[in-house]
């Protein structure tokens, strides 16, 4: 495969991995707060962790189709699965919780309030947003664009494997990118003002959905570990 047709195909993937959430989920920081030195850490964790899974999987490849994948066993399975619906149903129940004793929807503030109150909410520092970048990251395993990137990689040597997997992520990611940039360049006041206007009339319903789902996936895990401890097979997995 020539340079020029690993570019066409990493274009091609690139539009099919297109990822215009992790900048919704950077517009909403921004209306929380978070300031220029977190939107590029957000965006630059992100980046390195999508970068990084791309090789590191196209090293394992080369051992899974020399040797193929070992099964997991039930055991380790249905523990993850208990774990994860236990952290799902923790994390569920504590948002609803906060939201009684909030009263449900924020309070009438002024517009200097309004202004004010990202700056102390938690979650939006350096360190915060660069866990969230990482995390988010980790969501690329379910692109479909992604693993056609690492089938890719995979038949290019390290140096161009790395660039071309750099440039996946530059491409599939432009709409964060472009708002990280604009972010560092001082235009994060103006978006965090329009972004908790907007946010203020759908932050009740977003937060009732998004609960339910939590609260949904939660129970869903659960019920699957239940079966399997009295069947011994699984529905998820």
């Amino acid at each position: 495969m020539t340079g020029w047709q690993a570019v066409a195909a990493c274009v091609g993937l690139s539009i099919v991995g297109f990822d215009p959430f992790g900048a919704l989920a950077l517009l909403a920081a921004v209306a929380r707060g978070a300031g220029r030195a977190a939107a590029v850490a957000f965006t630059a964790a992100g980046a390195a962790v999508i970068v990084a899974a791309a090789m590191i999987l196209d090293l394992l490849a080369s051992v899974v189709l020399q040797h193929g994948v070992p099964p997991i066993p039930d055991v380790v399975w249905g523990t993850v699965e208990a774990l994860a619906a236990a952290g799902l149903l923790f994390w569920g129940v504590r948002r609803l919780a906060s939201r009684r004793r909030d009263g449900g929807r924020p309070g009438h503030e002024s517009d200097e309030d309004e202004e004010e109150r990202p700056r102390r909410q938690r979650g939006t520092g350096i360190a915060a947003m660069t866990l969230a970048g990482l995390v988010y990251g980790l969501t690329v395993l379910g692109d479909p664009g992604f693993w056609g990137l690492v089938a890719l990689v995979h038949r290019l040597h390290a140096g161009p494997a790395l660039g071309i997997a750099a440039l996946w992520w530059l491409l599939s990611q432009s709409p964060l990118v472009a708002l990280a940039i604009a972010v560092a360049l001082g235009a994060g006041d103006p978006v965090g003002r329009w972004m908790r206007r907007t946010w203020r009339s759908l932050a009740g319903p977003l937060g009732r959905v998004g609960t339910a789902l939590i609260l949904l996936a939660g129970l869903g895990l659960g019920l699957d570990v239940v079966l399997w401890l009295m069947t011994g097979s699984f529905l998820i997995g």
